[in-house]
């Protein structure tokens, strides 16, 4: 009896083994399309943070990691690499402004992991755009934190267009309502102190900096009148849209925080119905991608600046 019960323990940790291995190894399929240009940037002034990114990284430097990476997954066509390396700027841009951005896709990370490889070249780099060193440090938690990431998206969302690829390299956005800490902080601190508390600490970029306070602080203001009105909220009708629910997802953050997940449903039913054509029984998030637990599902690492502790 107990040569069997070892023996069913080992088939178990066989079969969990082999099932971990066969879903690293699939492979996310990304859409053959162009990268949109200056990152799809919705804020004019963000287009100078975009250009200064641009003009720090060498050409050399491109190529070299483009060619170790291509090296390292041979799996990966050009269109693929060229989207994760665009998700990666887009996320260098949010650290440009922001005081600590968790990294919520592995595949995107993959790209800056091999980066660093170049020492030297990265340091350059890093010292050049953000003036300082921009640190990669592994995040513990093996789930993240729902409220860093639906800050996160609300920021990314503020700031560039969402294409298709931004949802299975990142996973589901607004899958989670904004921390209320958040929200009463942006609602009751002046500018001064949300720049201190949330944001990196450099004059450079205050503009858009503040433009992203006064966009969020509008909307909490306007969520407080649409209490009073009746389905205020409009439906979106594709993935490049999501930014036009971001009132939406602060409304539901503030006052439908235990329906959350539904009320954003019901904003997006293109989901439901691309599930329906493909005999899917899923609706909504859970119809962004198949590989949406491997892409978006944890957080495997943060950046933060010369002035945050580890």
């Amino acid at each position: 009896m107990e040569a069997f019960i070892f023996i069913l323990i080992i088939g178990f940790i066989f079969l969990f083994v082999f099932l971990k291995l066969n879903r690293k190894k699939r492979k996310l399929r990304l859409k053959n399309e162009s990268v949109p240009s200056h990152l799809g940037m919705h804020v004019s002034e963000g287009k100078l943070i975009v250009k200064a990114l641009d003009a720090s990284f060498p050409s050399i430097f491109k190529s070299n990691v483009k060619t170790r990476i291509l090296e390292q997954h041979p799996n990966w066509t050009e269109n693929e690499y060229q989207w994760r390396f665009f998700e990666l700027k887009r996320y260098f841009v949010m650290n440009s402004l922001l005081k600590s951005v968790p990294m919520f896709s592995e595949e995107v990370d993959e790209v800056w992991h091999e980066m660093l490889m170049f020492t030297k070249d990265y340091e350059k780099f890093s010292m050049k755009f953000y003036g300082e060193f921009l640190h990669h440090m592994p995040n513990m938690e093996s789930e993240p934190i729902p409220g860093e990431r639906a800050f996160f998206d609300w920021m990314y969302l503020s700031l560039f267009e969402p294409r298709l690829n931004s949802h299975l390299l990142w996973g589901v956005f607004l899958k989670h309502p904004i921390k209320k800490e958040i929200l009463l902080d942006f609602k009751h601190l002046s500018d001064e102190e949300l720049l201190k508390k949330y944001f990196r600490q450099t004059t450079q970029w205050d503009n858009v900096k503040k433009y992203l306070i006064n966009k969020l602080k509008l909307e909490i203001q306007q969520a407080e009148q649409f209490q009073h009105e009746k389905n205020p909220f409009i439906k979106i009708k594709s993935e490049n849209e999501f930014h036009i629910i971001l009132p939406a997802a602060v409304f539901f953050s503030l006052y439908g925080v235990d329906h959350y997940e539904n009320n954003i449903n019901s904003l997006i039913p293109f989901y439901s119905a691309k599930a329906a054509a493909s005999g899917s029984s899923c609706s909504g998030f859970g119809c962004v991608s198949s590989s949406d637990s491997d892409s978006g599902g944890g957080s495997s690492c943060s950046s933060c600046g010369g002035g945050c502790s580890s």
